[in-house]
């Protein structure tokens, strides 16, 4: 039990953290890949390949209206999440894309204390709250200039992905949703996939696609293989078996965690470099982020249904 815990949060640490870096490698480049046809590839292969892998261990029981549910989720959490993300890391150093994703967990906070008020807030919490906000206006104000070339509408894209992302999982909660894990995951996905699909013919990204000999080349094929194998399968099911044999206090350390080795990544192997101001508003961020995750440990949950 002990080795695979620590292969369960290599996976979550690790293979998520390393997401960022093959996005960029993907849709930045001599011939890149066009960010929704990329994202709409790898969740429509994920998504299908979980979709199996799950009938093949046992039944599926999706009803019409767990089908609406995961659908929806599909658009909002896939869809939205990460047309947002592909598209704003055209401009975002991984890094510091992962560092802004890490925001997800304070806006999911915000929810539970402000709109659901499921969750009474703490000085801890709502302190975490603010840094990180503050910690984004940051970034924006360092984004106009430097190596990375980030820009404002960069970030408030990846903003958008979190409040996305966000939304999603406390709507999550109420929504009847296939089961088991796997397959509720993998219709999302698929679902989220076919959007992303929609997409990226409207937006006439076909006609912008790589030649062929670059579209399947060592790093593209490689980098697609990464997402869909390594980010979107291991490192998810690591993340539900965790869940279930573990606090959650400690699962949800891939928040900060990721960040972190996302940013070292980036400046290893791309040769990605902050400014100053941006590395401010990274540590503003990160730092609101383990306060926030900190204090809702210790907050009490409000009319809340077990």
């Amino acid at each position: 039990m002990q080795v695979r815990k620590l292969l369960a949060y290599a996976a979550i640490y690790f293979l998520w953290s390393g997401s960022y870096l093959a996005i960029r490698w993907l849709v930045v480049g001599p011939h890149p890949v066009p960010p929704f046809f990329a994202a709409a590839v790898r969740f429509t292969l994920a998504g299908a390949i979980l979709l199996v892998w799950s009938r093949s261990t046992g039944p599926i029981h999706i009803s019409f209206r767990a089908f609406l549910g995961a659908a929806a989720l599909g658009l909002i959490m896939f869809a939205f999440d990460y047309a947002s993300l592909f598209w704003a890391e055209t401009r975002v150093a991984s890094g510091l894309a992962a560092v802004v994703l890490a925001l997800i967990p304070v806006w999911i906070c915000a929810g539970e204390i402000f709109v659901l008020r499921t969750l009474r807030p703490t000085a801890l919490s709502l302190g975490g709250i603010a840094l990180g906000f503050a910690g984004v206006a940051v970034l924006s104000l360092g984004s106009s200039s430097g190596p990375a070339h980030t820009s404002t509408l960069a970030i408030l894209a990846m903003v958008l992905a979190t409040v996305s992302w966000s939304v999603g999982t406390l709507w999550s909660r109420r929504l009847t949703l296939p089961r088991p894990h796997q397959a509720n995951a993998g219709l999302q996905m698929l679902m989220g996939g076919l959007y992303l699909l929609i997409l990226s013919l409207s937006a006439g990204e076909f006609r912008r696609l790589p030649p062929a000999p670059i579209l399947f080349s060592l790093r593209t094929v490689a980098s697609m293989a990464y997402l869909i194998v390594a980010a979107s399968i291991l490192a998810y099911t690591a993340y539900v078996w965790l869940i279930a044999h573990d606090s959650p206090t400690r699962v949800s350390s891939y928040a900060y965690v990721n960040p972190v080795f996302a940013l070292i990544l980036g400046a290893a192997l791309a040769g990605e470099r902050l400014t100053a101001l941006q590395m401010a508003g990274a540590v503003l961020v990160l730092t609101g982020v383990v306060a926030t995750l900190a204090g809702k440990q210790t907050t009490v949950r409000v009319g809340v249904r077990g």
